[in-house]
């Protein structure tokens, strides 16, 4: 299974932790950093399955660098800033 690693950025606010992947500019948020994080997986994860399902997936892809011709794993493209975890996700089928 190819899988793509994304930078999550996780910051404490008022009530709770907001997340962002800045790669795929979503966002989510929880009460705590973990709860974050897993909403963060959650929401890529869906918005990674409708763009497959409308047809916009290899566009996301090509805007992240990473050309369908390329025969080496997604699983090279990383960005992650010091602040920031990584976040592993499954590419959908």
């Amino acid at each position: 299974m190819k899988e793509l690693i994304l930078t999550c950025i996780v910051k404490k606010e008022r009530g709770g932790y907001s997340s962002l992947c800045p790669e795929l500019d979503v966002a989510s948020r929880g009460d705590t950093i973990e709860e974050a994080q897993k909403n963060l997986e959650e929401a890529i994860t869906g918005h990674l399955q409708t763009a497959k399902q409308e047809g916009l997936f290899d566009e996301i892809l090509e805007r992240l660098g990473i050309k369908e011709e390329d025969n080496t794993s997604t699983d090279q493209f990383i960005n992650k800033p010091s602040f920031s975890t990584s976040m592993t996700i499954p590419l959908p089928a």
